[in-house]
Parts: structure tokens; C-alpha cells; sequence
């Protein structure tokens, strides 16, 4: 059952004058009774390994005989033969453990503190549109390993007649890292099929992918629409030590954002960067972890420049229930 959260303050400075959770609003000063105490972010840091290592599918075969994986939602990896090394370059004649975390679903992005944020062509960050994200990473005895060659990767996708780009996190390739996407050049992604164990045809993507670490197939919104930046109003006293902000476009690719800047003197998150395009309809997500339950609420918009949005009210549930939640936005 889900519990609402009565909105409490601890600066003195909010966002006035506001009819709804999307109005424009000006500042001015508001005081709070009730003010709630400061809010520790170890949790809701922690929540981050919490969310994705239990996520993480592992798998072992042979170096030298290769593999072909397919894992629970549907990604499909055939992993050449004699591609893994130890790190002092000496091919592995034996046993490797090889592990794969995918992520299709909103909910399960914005709860593991993911985003498609990636660097434009102008290397500028926005949202990307994004048809997958996978993470891979392979050992041999319990060793790291690096992998030199080749590895087809395909995942599926409803959506037809895209026209994809393979991304990776070349800034910060670890299981814990806060991912910035890059697209690789000169990396195709084409659409494709498989066919899986029960016969049936799953349309998707596939592309080569040459070592480990973070994927994802996507690419840049092509809106000629104008771009601009978005706020939102925190509830004190959060900030970006213990909660994050997220904006979710609607559509039937996953565009995640995550702002990444906090006024501490207005209480206001800010997605920084003046990357959005407007008129995209979307929902900023708010989400914390003060203590055992994960605290979310989300509020839909049209986007446009200096828009902000208002977290007036919080619920609270568990990991589960906040990615159900963002998956019926």
C-alpha cells in the first residue's frame, strides 16, 4: 500500500504562486513549520549497487570455444572464440565467467540512477533515445579480463526502421559508474531478427561490440525544435547528495535525463545543460531513500525553456513499487 508523505520545508525560499505541479512560479520567501531534519544520502548512494547487482545474470564457458548467450529479456549475445586476455595480454585457456545486466524498462533505469544523458555531436548533453542499455563484464578465476574481438550483441525491439548508433561510457566503464554516453564511430547497428529456442521470430538490433563495460543502441533526438533547460522545486531538505531528479519522455523509445545541478539557496534542482527540446510531453520523476522505503513522485509537462516543476508530495514504497510506478507514467 502506498503512503503519501505530507510536504514539509526546511529553506525559506520556494517557488509562489503556483496554480499546479507545472506552473511557471517566482521566487519568494515562505516559511514552514514542521521543518523536517537533514537527510542523509547514504542510503539512497547505496541503493544504486542495491538496484543493479542483483540484476547482473552471470554465465561460464570456454575461452576457446566462445558462446552464445541469451539472456532473461531477451538479448542475445554470440561471443566469438579466443577473444579474452588477461590483463598482461596472455590469451585465457580455460573456464570464463562472463556477466550481463540489461536494462529495457524506464522504471528499472531511473531506479538504478541510470540515464540515456550522452554527448551530442556538438558535445553537449542530452537525453538520447534509447532502444537498450547492457552492461558486460567477464572474469577467469576471479581475475578482471579484457576482451580483444569480436561480439555480436542483438536486442530486441517492437520499434521499426530505426536509425541507431552504438553508444558505450568510455569516461567510466565499472558496474557503479554514473554512465555518459558516446557513440562509437564507425559502428553499425542494424535491424535484424532471432529466432529463440521456442521458434518464435523476435524482431530487434544487432551490432558488434569490441570490449566490455557499458552499451547501449540509440540516437540523438532530431527535434528542430527550440532547446532550452528545466528546474524543479526539491522538497527540502533535499538535494543531490540524496535524491535525484529524472525527465522521462513520452514515446516508444527511453529517453531518461538527469539533472544534475542543485541551488541550495532556492532548493532547486536543474537539469542544466539546455538540451530539451520543446513541446516533447514528458514527466519529471523526483526520487529519494531517506530510509527503508524509497520516497518518488512525478508530475507531467510539456517541455519548453524554464519550465519548473513543483514536488509538493512524496510517496513512499519499495524498489518494486517505484519502478511500476515510472513504467505507468
Amino acid at each position: 500500500m502506498k503512503i503519501y508523505i505530507p510536504f514539509f520545508a526546511l529553506g525559506f525560499l520556494i517557488f509562489t504562486g503556483c496554480s499546479s505541479s507545472t506552473d511557471d512560479c517566482e521566487a519568494g520567501p515562505v516559511e514552514y513549520p514542521n521543518q523536517q531534519g537533514e537527510i542523509d544520502g547514504t542510503v539512497y548512494r547505496n541503493s544504486l549497487m542495491d538496484c543493479r547487482l542483483p540484476k547482473v545474470q552471470s554465465f561460464e564457458f570456454n575461452s576457446y570455444e566462445g558462446a552464445q548467450i541469451v539472456a532473461s529479456q531477451g538479448t542475445a549475445l554470440n561471443i566469438s572464440p579466443n577473444i579474452f586476455f588477461d590483463l598482461d595480454g596472455n590469451p585465457i585457456d580455460g573456464r570464463v565467467s562472463f556477466s550481463i545486466l540489461e536494462m529495457y524498462d524506464p522504471g528499472d533505469i531511473v531506479a538504478c540512477q541510470l540515464s540515456t544523458n550522452g554527448l551530442n555531436s556538438a558535445q553537449q548533453i542530452e537525453p538520447l533515445l534509447s532502444e537498450s542499455i547492457f552492461y558486460i563484464e567477464a572474469y577467469h578465476n576471479g581475475n578482471p579480463v579484457r576482451m580483444e574481438g569480436e561480439m555480436e550483441v542483438f536486442i530486441p525491439s517492437e520499434v521499426s526502421n530505426l536509425q541507431l548508433s552504438l553508444f558505450h561510457s568510455p569516461t567510466c566503464s565499472q558496474l557503479q559508474c554514473s554512465v555518459l554516453w558516446e557513440e562509437i564511430p564507425r559502428r553499425v547497428v542494424n535491424a535484424g531478427e532471432y529466432v529463440d529456442a521456442a521458434g518464435n521470430i523476435i524482431t530487434g538490433y544487432r551490432s558488434v561490440v569490441t570490449g566490455l563495460g557499458w552499451f547501449s543502441y540509440a540516437r540523438y533526438n532530431s527535434s528542430a525544435a527550440p532547446r532550452g533547460i528545466l528546474y524543479n522545486k526539491a522538497l527540502a531538505p533535499y538535494n543531490l547528495g540524496n535524491s535525484n531528479v529524472f525527465i522521462k519522455y513520452e514515446g516508444n523509445s527511453t529517453a531518461i535525463g538527469m539533472y544534475s545541478e542543485f541551488d541550495a539557496n532556492s532548493q532547486v534542482f536543474s537539469e542544466k545543460y539546455g538540451q530539451i527540446p520543446a513541446d516533447i510531453p514528458a514527466h519529471v520523476i523526483f526520487v529519494g531513500k531517506p530510509g527503508n522505503s524509497f520516497n518518488f513522485e512525478a508530475a507531467g509537462l510539456i517541455t519548453e525553456n524554464g519550465k519548473i516543476t513543483v514536488t509538493r508530495q512524496l510517496q513512499s514504497g519499495s524498489e518494486t513499487e517505484l519502478v511500476d510506478y515510472v513504467n505507468n507514467l
